[in-house]
């Protein structure tokens, strides 16, 4: 190695000439890398939980309502996340559902899918998807799950879940590993992956385009 070579190696060399000659000194690549990192952590926002758009929506009455947005006049009403408008505060969301409920986030993913919304608006709560949509012109409802499915527990009495299918594995043994995603599984109205343990009634597969 040449003696300039070796001068070069030595971290210290390029900030001692920077004092003595007021040379500027280079910035090592690692903290030039951690100094973009930080700064694109101030500058991009960070993406909602699961992409979905309306993951902040905040609740109607505000810390009173507790992690699961209840009315305080009346704790039977849960759930109740949106946005103050001209008309007052506003809980629906463009399909007909409640902001930050298992609905609405698998109604914004049949929408960013391309599903015609008339096929998903205004269903109802999700034990009634599935009486809903069968019979729909393209639309097929079984027991097999798929990657954009949406799949429906449907309870005889009560409002029900449905959540999206991320992805269904099949090891060398036939097992079957059905991942989803969805909102408000725990009744806080956030984002969360899971594992299907329970089959679902059924899954819902919608026709794109």
């Amino acid at each position: 190695m040449s003696e300039i070579g070796t001068w070069a190696a030595i971290p210290a060399v390029p900030a001692l000439l920077a004092v003595l000659w007021g040379i500027p000194a280079p910035v090592p690549a690692a903290h030039e890398a951690v100094r973009q990192a930080a700064v694109t952590r101030r500058t991009l926002p960070r993406e909602p939980a699961g992409g979905y758009p309306y993951a902040l929506a905040p609740c109607e009455f505000g810390a009173a309502g507790g992690p699961d947005c209840a009315n305080p006049g009346h704790r039977g009403d849960l759930y109740d996340w949106g946005y103050q408008g001209g008309a007052g505060f506003r809980a629906g969301d463009p399909w007909g559902y409640e902001y930050r409920n298992c609905t609405s986030y698998v109604a914004w993913q049949l929408s960013e899918a391309g599903v015609k919304p008339v096929l998903f608006s205004d269903l109802g709560n999700a034990t009634g998807w599935i009486g809903s949509v069968t019979g729909e012109v393209g639309v097929v409802v079984n027991r097999v799950p798929s990657p954009g499915a949406v799949a429906v527990w449907a309870v005889a009495a009560g409002v029900g879940h449905v959540a999206w299918v991320d992805s269904v594995r099949r090891s060398a043994g036939r097992a079957v590993t059905i991942t989803v995603s969805d909102y408000n599984y725990a009744g806080t109205g956030t984002f969360a992956t899971h594992v299907v343990s329970v089959p679902p009634t059924g899954y819902i597969h919608f026709p794109r385009g």
